[in-house]
């Protein structure tokens, strides 16, 4: 049976060779400025397997570090390692290039020959980039916010995360309830993350006719900039990953509250211990839930599991562990890419950090029921729902 899979698997993906060669000369345009970029050895190619390529920032300044993804991830696969169909896991690190994402995207179905990819970096997923994941040819699943990948004609993409719209509309409806909308400030770093998340909040914000006051700053001047701002504003955003405005943050009092990023790390923020009632931010309500209070066996396994390796899990993680399970379970019948695409977009499935929905038009999976406003409450604990 293994070897009928086999040959199976090696006739559907011959007739990808002219978009794979399509892929390389496009990337190569994009990337050839870029010499200093050391390749990834390539993994041995196991064709009895499922081989996923995970593409993380586990070093770099691009923001957030893939270290709790990477845990999740190898979580997964510890737990999974006799299962079938068998899982090989592969984890390159990006190191914060927009440009290294994009050629290991390449070298992942190129030279690797990946049956599927994890991308877990911040980026702009443009037209551009769509059309790098579709000429793939390969399910590519993001657990980082972006859009609505079917908006840009993505069959091959799916996205694990909430779309800035979910969160951008679970932070004002949060807002809102506690406060009236109107001149509230927005700060961003213009990050790639935080240009994401303030072109989403601007947006929802003026569906709702309200203008806020946007402050962009530098991670040199945030804290000149913010620290009068904050003493005289009552609600304020943070758009993108928090560390640019941890020290104006720390001066926060009573009466003034933050919102920050879904992509909070609780390594970043564990400095705002004393301003939990104070700094919240979006994410998976089932990971601020302690193991006993998990709703599946799944998702007490995963919390108890990681908080005992690595800590309390962020939402991130918890679907990059999903992103793992999904691509199992759509495997289950064939490993061919286009029998796993089938799979995802024709059901649904329940992971840990939400359940997740996709169709032949819908690729974003996340149940926006799942949101929830968290805050910090101390190291080695999860955080709670506000």
């Amino acid at each position: 049976m293994c070897m009928r899979r086999t040959i199976r698997y090696r006739m559907g993906r011959a007739p990808r060779t002219g978009a794979l060669l399509a892929l390389v000369l496009l990337l190569g345009a994009c990337t050839a400025a870029n010499p200093s970029i050391t390749p990834t050895p390539t993994p041995t190619r196991d064709p009895g397997a499922l081989n996923v390529t995970a593409l993380l920032d586990l070093s770099g300044s691009r923001g957030p570090n893939g270290g709790p993804q990477r845990d999740a991830l190898q979580l997964w696969a510890d737990q999974h390692s006799s299962g079938t169909p068998r899982v090989k896991l592969s984890i390159t690190d990006v190191a914060g290039s927009p440009s290294k994402t994009a050629l290991e995207l390449r070298r992942a179905v190129v030279e690797a020959r990946a049956d599927a990819i994890i991308v877990g970096v911040s980026l702009d997923y443009d037209d551009a980039f769509a059309s790098l994941v579709q000429l793939a040819q390969v399910p590519v699943l993001f657990t980082l916010p972006i859009p609505e990948p079917a908006t840009r004609g993505g069959g091959w993409a799916f996205a694990l995360a909430p779309t800035p719209t979910q969160l951008a509309r679970a932070v004002l409806d949060d807002a809102a309830q506690r406060s009236i909308l109107s001149s509230d400030l927005l700060a961003s770093d213009e990050s790639t993350s935080a240009v994401v998340e303030r072109i989403a909040l601007v947006k929802e914000l003026g569906r709702r006719q309200v203008t806020p006051n946007v402050v962009t700053v530098t991670p040199a001047d945030a804290t000149q900039k913010l620290k009068p701002l904050f003493a005289t504003t009552s609600t304020v955003f943070l758009a993108g990953t928090p560390r640019t405005y941890l020290e104006a943050a720390r001066t926060v009092t009573v009466g003034t509250s933050l919102y920050l990023s879904y992509l909070c790390d609780f390594g970043d923020i564990g400095d705002l211990r004393d301003a939990a009632p104070l700094a919240v931010w979006p994410g998976s309500r089932w990971v601020a839930v302690s193991a006993a209070g998990a709703s599946t066996n799944a998702r007490t396994s995963f919390l108890q599991a990681f908080t005992d390796r690595s800590g309390p899990p962020t939402s991130v993680a918890a679907s990059a562990y999903d992103g793992l399970a999904l691509l199992s379970a759509a495997a289950e019948k064939s490993i061919d890419p286009v029998s796993v695409r089938g799979q995802l977009q024709s059901g649904t499935f329940t992971g840990v950090a939400t359940t997740y929905t996709f169709s032949q038009s819908q690729h974003a999976g996340f149940n926006a029921s799942d949101l929830a406003l968290l805050r910090y409450v101390g190291p080695r604990v999860p955080p709670a729902v506000r």
